[in-house]
């Protein structure tokens, strides 16, 4: 009998993010192409997620293929953003899916060294992505019958393109 989905499932890595960001990016495409909206908007809001999850863990020297766990790598990056010198105002609700406080842990760790720091424009820009994204998505969705405007799926596939096309220089 073969192995069901959950079980075939590999543990969270940097690898597995950014796979799993193009699947569900290209799986959002489909929804919209089919005219779930909400559907795509929350899966690319996932795309995100992880394409932003995966470069923060690479910056602070995870390997690719290194598990990613709740405790040991998820939550202690929540307390290093609402700590000094970060101060991100990072909610608890939801903690582990804030685009917004992801975007801005990664651009904050990253002013942290010269050597990492990303140039001014480009860091606006994935700060803009993360506000953009919060307003637009929650986990939550899942729960909402709520469909979307067309206007909300364009600038949610733009953001999240962007994010994709420039993962490597996030």
């Amino acid at each position: 009998m073969p192995r069901s989905l959950i079980e075939r499932c590999q543990p969270d890595s940097i690898c597995e993010f950014r796979a799993s960001a193009l699947q569900r990016y290209y799986d959002g495409l489909a929804l919209s192409g089919q005219g779930n909206r909400t559907g795509a908007i929350y899966l690319w809001g996932y795309a995100a997620e992880m394409t932003l999850k995966a470069a923060y863990f690479s910056l602070v020297g995870l390997g690719e293929s290194d598990v990613i766990t709740w405790g040991g790598h998820i939550q202690p990056a929540i307390f290093r953003g609402r700590a000094a010198p970060l101060h991100i105002a990072w909610p608890n609700q939801g903690s582990g899916h804030n685009v917004q406080a992801w975007s801005e842990l990664l651009i904050g760790v990253r002013a942290l060294a010269p050597a990492t720091m990303l140039a001014p424009g480009f860091a606006a820009q994935v700060q803009r992505c993360g506000q953009r994204i919060w307003r637009l998505w929650r986990e939550t969705l899942r729960y909402r019958k709520n469909r979307a405007y067309l206007y909300e799926v364009r600038q949610m596939h733009e953001i999240t393109t962007w994010l994709l096309a420039n993962a490597d220089a996030l």
